[in-house]
C-alpha cells in the first residue's frame, strides 16, 4: 500500500467519525424529549440481568442437611403413628 493510499484511507475515516460526530450533536441539540423517550426504551428492552452461580455446598453440609430432615420427618411418622393409635383407642363409657 502506498503512502497516498494510506492518507486517503485515513482521511475517509476521518470524515466518517466528523459525519457522525455531527449527527451526534445534531441529536441532542434537536430533540432533547426524544434522546430522554429512546434512553428509556433502552432500558426496557435491556437483557434480564443473569442471576448469580449458587454456591456450592460440601458433601458434609448436604448430609447433615438430610440427616436433620429425616429427623424431622421421623418426628412427623411417629406422631401420627401415637395419634392413630389415641383414635383406635376409645374409652368405653360404663
Amino acid at each position: 500500500m502506498s503512502t497516498k493510499q494510506l492518507l486517503a484511507e485515513i482521511d475517509r475515516g476521518i470524515n466518517a467519525l466528523q459525519k457522525a460526530r455531527a449527527l451526534c450533536l445534531k441529536g441532542e441539540a434537536v430533540a432533547p424529549k426524544a434522546r430522554a423517550i429512546v434512553a428509556k426504551a433502552a432500558k426496557v428492552t435491556k437483557a434480564p440481568a443473569k442471576k448469580a452461580a449458587r454456591g456450592g455446598m460440601s458433601d458434609e453440609g448436604r448430609a447433615r442437611i438430610a440427616a436433620a430432615q429425616q429427623k424431622r420427618w421421623a418426628k412427623v411418622k411417629r406422631e401420627k403413628k401415637k395419634a392413630a393409635k389415641a383414635a383406635l383407642v376409645v374409652p368405653t363409657a360404663e
